[in-house]
Order: C-alpha cells, then sequence, then structure tokens
C-alpha cells in the first residue's frame, strides 16, 4: 500500500465516523504514524507505508473515530509556535486563546514597567509558559485548582523553558499569594448544560476544565471579585470569556471597580477577551 492510499483509507473511515475534518486528521496521524512532518508525507505520497506505521496509523484512526482528539492521540499539541504536552488530564489549548497572548503582548509594550505575572486556570500552562519564553525578564507564576493539571504544567516548563515556574494549587486566585502587574486566565466558560450534552457523548477532556456553571460565567464572575486585592495599583487582567458572556461579564468587571475595560476580537472576528484596569 502507498502513502497515497494510506491517506485514502482513513479519509473515508473518519468521513464515515462523522469526524468534521476528516482529510486533515489522516493526514495529521499518518504523519505522526511516520514520525515525519506533514511536508515530508505529502511529498512522498507514491512511496510504500511499511508495516509497523500502517498497524500505529490504523490504531490512531481507531482511536480518532471514538471522539478522542489528535492532539491527545499525539499526546501534544502546538500553541503560539510551542509544543505542549497535552492528555486527559487538561483542556486541550485552543488557537483562540492566542488571542490572550497577543492582548498581554500589547499590555507590555504600552506598559513597560510590568514585571509580576500570573496566570490563573494554567491548566497546561500554555499562556505563562508562552509568555515566559517570549518575555525571559518577566516575573512569571501559574495556579491551577487540579493536581493532575499541575502535573502536566511542570512537564510544559521543563519541557520549553527547561526550568520551573512557580505554581500555586488554588481555587482560582485564592490561594495565591502576593500581587502581581498583570493577571491572565482563561477560566472554564461552558454552560453546564454544555458539559452535559458533551460528557453524554464520551467527550474526553476534564470537566474540571470545562464546566463554568449553570450559564458559563460562574468561575469568571468569582475571579473578577477576587482580582482586585491581587493586581498592584494600575495592574491589569485579562480574561478570556465567549462571546455571548461578554456584555454581563463587562458589567461585573465595573460593579468590582475596573475600569478601561475594553474587549478584543480572535481571528474569527468574535469578542475573546476582556481586559481591564485598577
Amino acid at each position: 500500500m502507498t502513502l497515497q492510499e494510506a491517506l485514502r483509507e482513513g479519509q473515508s473511515m473518519l468521513f464515515y465516523a462523522e469526524v468534521e475534518t476528516p482529510a486533515l486528521d489522516a493526514t495529521v496521524l499518518l504523519a505522526e504514524a511516520l514520525s515525519v512532518s506533514k511536508e515530508r508525507l505529502l511529498a512522498c505520497l507514491p512511496d510504500a507505508v511499511d508495516a509497523g506505521s500502517y498497524e500505529r496509523y490504523r490504531r490512531f484512526l481507531r482511536l480518532r473515530c471514538t471522539g478522542l482528539p489528535v492532539s491527545y492521540i499525539r499526546r501534544r499539541k502546538e500553541f503560539y509556535g510551542l509544543e505542549f504536552a497535552v492528555d486527559e488530564r487538561v483542556l486541550v489549548p485552543r488557537p483562540d486563546t492566542e488571542t490572550l497572548i497577543e492582548e498581554a503582548l500589547q499590555c507590555l509594550e504600552e506598559a513597560p514597567d510590568i514585571r509580576r505575572v500570573h496566570d490563573g486556570c494554567t491548566g497546561t500552562g500554555c499562556i505563562a509558559i508562552t509568555l515566559a519564553h517570549l518575555r525571559p525578564e518577566l516575573e512569571v507564576s501559574a495556579s491551577d485548582i487540579s493536581p493532575q493539571a499541575q502535573e502536566v504544567f511542570r512537564q510544559n516548563c521543563l519541557r520549553i523553558l527547561e526550568r520551573q515556574l512557580p505554581f500555586f494549587l488554588s481555587d482560582l486566585l485564592a490561594a495565591v499569594p502576593g500581587r502581581f502587574d498583570l493577571i491572565t486566565a482563561n477560566p472554564p466558560y461552558l454552560s453546564a448544560e454544555e458539559v452535559r450534552k458533551m460528557k453524554k457523548i464520551g467527550w474526553p477532556e476534564p470537566e474540571v476544565a470545562l464546566d463554568g456553571g449553570e450559564d458559563g460565567t460562574a468561575l469568571s464572575a468569582r475571579l473578577i471579585r477576587q482580582a482586585p486585592a491581587k493586581l498592584s495599583p494600575g495592574g491589569v487582567l485579562l480574561l478570556e470569556a465567549a462571546p455571548q458572556q461578554m456584555e454581563a461579564l463587562g458589567a461585573l468587571l465595573e460593579e468590582a471597580g475596573f475600569r478601561g475595560v475594553s474587549v478584543r476580537q480572535d481571528l474569527a472576528g468574535r469578542q475573546r477577551v476582556l481586559r481591564a484596569g485598577v
């Protein structure tokens, strides 16, 4: 069997399993089975696939057909040009969250005296570690309520930074000591009903990383109330949320004493990141 034939077989298998992106997923999984880049795979389509690689590919396809994300199968996910370890203990980083990185970098450009940065609900650490990688002069720390996320976070610190960042096991910001010039967070913001439907079909990501309460804003609202006491004078909070939550969360920010509330859109033009100062 050639690589081209194996690729077509995988695309067909994923199509009938109603996977949203069968061609892309089959290409990524075949490249993973061969331990080559997608570009290398596509340049060698007439070549034969060896038996061992083909068996790995078929195993990956079977896992994908069960609904397991490609990132969990590969055990890694690219985010802002970096490669993070991921598995069922943490949420898979989304491209939408890169919008938060862009807004954080904008803050740093506007206020070069920002030094202490904290990332709440850190999960894989994609926000904290990316900022520490891009701006090594910053003092970056992170927190999460999940001990399992802490394990993945530490793995990614060593993988990408070759050092550990301070980590606090904390319910949002409650157990995080000190004050910060910038706080970032991507808290769970799906509604309880959305999470129930996802779990019913076997969604593999941890519920604690998805469930934002009845309307999806419960954790964001709590974090907003906690944040002023954790920010230095002139400090900034950046919060990722769903587009339909922006108005309500903006009002909560103003009630909590924040000023200059603004919203940044993601690449699809959807409202994605709230910014507010104290």
